[in-house]
């Protein structure tokens, strides 16, 4: 096979990782007819609601995002070598780390509860079983967004124009999503009310990302 430099694979990382898991996202909850409610304690319902091509597709996010993290490792090298404040985003690529580790146990934890046979898990297990994941894609949600949000006013400072702006922008959503992620933890009630922020949330970071992946396949 011929040669692949590390910007061009860490910039397919940033232009594929988060539009794949954006993509299968959107069709796992939306087309597929699982919008879900966002609420952990109702994920085992709504995990049960899916189709056999859902629950398939449902494994595919946590492998693309993995792709996503090369990409953010190879642009940290790049800021450090090019750019500045490379501390930050080191800080900002570990929540980043975090929070696609938490995504990738919570779709192992969630995939357990359709084991069937002798050695399936019953009713009440299934239950605990998503609560559990739940609870560690939600925390580590929380991660996920102080990290690239830190990574996202890293890269202010490193852009010019509209790509300034930009990233200013997607600082903003990840501060909203933190602020809105205590609110859910504070009050649960609030879990479905607030699930709209996801989708939103995973296009804008998706479109940014593309655009820092192609600007890396560049150099």
């Amino acid at each position: 096979m011929g040669n692949i430099s590390a910007n061009k694979l860490g910039g397919l990382g940033l232009l594929i990782g988060p539009g794949l898991a954006t993509i299968l996202f959107l069709v796992v909850f939306m087309v597929l007819g699982n919008t879900g409610s966002g609420d952990p304690r109702n994920l085992l319902e709504s995990w049960n609601q899916q189709t056999g091509l859902a629950h398939l597709l449902g494994l595919l996010p946590g492998i693309s995002l993995i792709f996503f993290l090369y990409g953010i490792n190879t642009l940290y090298n790049d800021v450090k070598e090019n750019g500045q404040n490379e501390a930050l985003f080191r800080l900002g690529g570990m929540g980043v780390f975090f929070g696609i580790l938490g995504i990738v146990i919570s779709i192992g934890l969630n995939s357990a509860t359709q084991f069937e046979g002798i050695v399936g898990p019953d009713e009440n297990s299934k239950y605990t079983i998503s609560l559990i994941a739940g609870a560690i894609q939600s925390y580590t949600g929380l991660i996920f967004a102080i990290g690239f949000s830190l990574i996202a006013l890293v890269m202010s400072t490193n852009k010019e124009g509209i790509h300034k702006i930009f990233a200013y922008v997607v600082a903003l959503i990840g501060l909203i999503n933190i602020v809105v992620s205590f609110i859910n933890f504070a009050d649960t009630s609030t879990w479905e009310a607030t699930f709209v922020i996801t989708p939103i949330t995973y296009i804008v970071i998706s479109i940014w990302t593309a655009t820092l992946g192609l600007d890396l396949m560049k150099k």
